[in-house]
């Protein structure tokens, strides 16, 4: 069943050019309600968390940020782990938000990754998704951008989507219907290359809140072995999704929520 538009139903233009979905949501009577905060995969934006916000529980706030350069927020000339990690503690800044539940998918566990290890107290729990654990490699960069330069950006991003284990034929639409937006081929490139050089693992030995390391047991790019090893070196779980690849946000949407539920309340 397709995720209802309304699932995140307030666009926020945040000053200094960013943009975020915000699902605010009262709390009950007597306690604090968790503050969610997610990051897309690089190339795609804040509505890629669609489905799986649509299943975390209605009384938690949920913001799901577009990174400079995705979504509705502002590009820049490039871009890098820094500047995507200041965007998400601006986030913070301007939503009021002391701190909140971070989670992130491919490039945006990193990002989360690096905002947990420099400024702990933003950060309660740390969920990654797939996470981009290690730098990827010249040639995989190099490999990339070749392909980028024959295909063009729009049909090379649908073809890695098309390529991933574990979507149906609508979940698949749907990725593809959330990576950039007229997908212009400096800005791909630019996004890629930033996150390429971007590894949560850098980060791991500074972190200090709890880690839970979900990932396809078919992810190529982040592999079951990388977010085991983040897992083991914060002290974290990690949960493998059978059947899924890199994009388990939108195959396994109910599993994910499930996992983000549980890390969150500790059960």
């Amino acid at each position: 069943m397709r995720t209802p538009a309304e699932v995140l139903p307030r666009r926020v233009e945040l000053r200094g050019g960013v943009s975020v979905l915000l699902r605010e949501a009262a709390a009950p009577a007597g306690r604090a309600a968790p503050r969610v905060l997610l990051v897309h995969p690089a190339n795609m934006q804040a509505a890629s968390w669609d489905r799986v916000v649509a299943r975390l529980p209605a009384d938690w706030s949920c913001a799901a940020v577009d990174l400079p350069g995705h979504g509705r927020s502002a590009p820049r000339a490039d871009y890098d782990l820094a500047t995507w990690t200041a965007s998400c503690r601006h986030v913070l800044d301007e939503l009021g938000w002391p701190a909140a539940h971070g989670v992130g998918a491919s490039v945006g566990a990193a990002v989360l990754a690096a905002l947990a290890a420099t400024d702990p107290a933003r950060v309660r729990t740390l969920t990654t998704v797939g996470g981009a654990c290690r730098a990827a490699s010249a040639a995989d960069t190099a490999e990339f951008l070749a392909e980028l330069d024959r295909l063009g950006a729009g049909e090379l991003l649908r073809a890695i989507v098309a390529g991933e284990p574990g979507l149906t034929p609508e979940q698949a639409a749907d990725a593809v219907a959330h990576t950039v937006p007229g997908a212009v081929r400096a800005q791909v490139a630019a996004i890629w290359r930033a996150a390429a050089a971007s590894a949560a693992l850098d980060h791991a030995d500074r972190i200090t809140c709890p880690v839970l390391a979900v990932v396809g047991e078919h992810d190529q790019g982040c592999p079951v072995a990388d977010s085991a090893e983040l897992a083991r070196r914060t002290g974290g779980r990690l949960a493998v999704l059978a059947g899924q690849g890199h994009l388990p946000l939108y195959g396994a949407a109910g599993d994910v929520a499930d996992l983000v539920r549980a890390h969150v309340t500790g059960r």
